[in-house]
């Protein structure tokens, strides 16, 4: 049985890995270069005196959950500040692009030591982690110092389950110091109950994710980049592709072109150090082939094949601009089990997934059931496909209306989970100015 007195002299024993996989630069990432004390608790003071509140995203894809939450919380309390925190520098990349009472810091490893100096530097006066990433001595010291610690978007999956229960001794008084936990669905809910949480600590709100937001400069940098690539033609994007599958994308599409010579392929590879690579492929079939990176807004696009989003935190402009979603993760077997359709959903796009999406597939059923989405299973049903829809824009139009209301239907979790957190929120606030 793993205590946590045994977790945390495994930690501090396995510290040169650990840090090694922390500050490890990769190609295509930002480094984390100075700031890597921060992984250790040694975290800057705060731009101002107020204690905020503290959300904890570990990288890319949390902070785009929390963010309807983040915009919520400013509107409703704009003078406090937000602290946000993250594991990975992509992740870090993305708040940079968020605006407001916002400030980033480097989520500390799970030290006592790092933990303690972290929160006695930084003074968060509630703790909202998104999804769940759960930490012991995290949980422990936040309950010590009387910060309420609020689980949001919550999710459990069986295996999950299954790894909590088998470290049974060492989660079990953890988990119970936390405030609430606001379950996605009811089957989360059972899942965390049957980890020993009460009843009283439990709810379902739904995913936020449903409750994704757009910002008018977004859309509009999307119709911006659809006007250099020209509005009259066809423009499918290939979001979120893997190694491997990039091939699969470049030969289906060049068999579109068969069909439609004017046809874009806008191509974003999921992880930055493979932008390179992928640009080579791209190259070697498509001359015309344009990375973003080196594109000025008011470049020509008119002649370009491919467009290569190798950049960070662009993914709805990309979207925006285009008219066809393939969802990459999802044509190269089970190795990564798809990506979240709810991007291109919310933006009205006609979706294309492979065979292969059970991390996301309560959504991808839903979209199925109402033909918001289509599956194909290899290289040619997806040139098929594309080249369909192309031919048939109305056809497309209607996938993504389709698309569009599943979304619009399970809207309603933000809210739910505002009040919650309202709640917790003022009852801080008047705690704190009564002392």
């Amino acid at each position: 049985m793993l205590s946590k007195t045994l977790y945390t002299t495994l930690l501090y024993a396995t510290s040169p890995l650990i840090f090694s996989l922390l500050l490890k630069t990769k190609k295509g990432k930002p480094p984390v270069g100075d700031r890597w004390k921060e992984f250790v608790g040694i975290t800057p003071e705060l731009a101002q005196a107020q204690q905020p509140i503290w959300i904890h995203a570990v990288s890319v894809g949390e902070v785009i959950a929390a963010t309807p939450i983040i915009n919520a919380l400013q509107q409703q309390y704009p003078t406090l500040p937000l602290l946000i925190t993250t594991t990975t520098s992509t992740g870090a990349e993305r708040v940079a692009a968020l605006t407001g009472n916002i400030e980033h810091r480097y989520f500390p490893a799970d030290y006592p030591c790092a933990v303690k100096q972290f929160i006695s530097r930084m003074k968060p006066s509630l703790c909202l982690i998104m999804e769940t990433e759960l930490w012991p001595n995290m949980l422990t010291i936040c309950k010590d110092q009387a910060i309420p610690t609020i689980v949001v978007n919550a999710r459990l999956s069986e295996k999950s389950q299954q790894k909590y229960q088998r470290f049974q001794s060492l989660f079990s008084a953890p988990l119970q110091t936390l405030t609430h936990i606001l379950c996605q669905d009811e089957n989360d809910q059972r899942r965390f109950k049957s980890l020993g949480l009460n009843q009283a600590q439990l709810s379902v709100t739904g995913t936020v994710k449903f409750d994704i937001q757009f910002s008018e400069k977004i859309i509009n940098s999307g119709l911006a980049l659809r006007q250099q690539l020209g509005v009259q033609r066809p423009v499918v994007i290939a979001s979120s592709t893997h190694k491997g599958e990039d091939e699969i994308v470049l030969a289906a599409f060049e068999n579109v072109k068969q069909q439609h010579p004017d046809a874009v392929l806008i191509l974003v590879p999921r992880h930055p150090e493979r932008f390179d690579d992928v640009a080579n492929l791209c190259l070697n079939k498509f001359p015309q082939t344009q990375r973003r990176s080196q594109a000025e807004a008011t470049d020509d696009l008119s002649n370009v094949d491919v467009y290569l989003g190798d950049s960070m935190g662009e993914m709805p402009i990309l979207l925006a601009a285009s008219d066809i979603c393939f969802m990459g993760g999802s044509l190269i077997g089970d190795k990564v089990g798809g990506h979240n359709l709810l991007e291109p959903a919310a933006l009205s796009k006609a979706c294309i997934t492979g065979p292969s999406y059970f991390n996301f597939a309560d959504v991808t059923t839903q979209l199925l059931a109402c033909d918001g989405v289509a599956i194909v299973n290899d290289e040619l049903e997806l040139a098929r496909k594309i080249t369909v829809l192309m031919s048939q824009p109305e056809i497309a139009v209607t996938m993504g209306q389709q698309a569009k209301g599943v979304v619009e239907k399970n809207k309603g979790a933000l809210g739910k989970i505002m009040q919650t957190l309202t709640y917790y929120i003022d009852q801080t606030i008047k705690q704190t100015n009564t002392k």
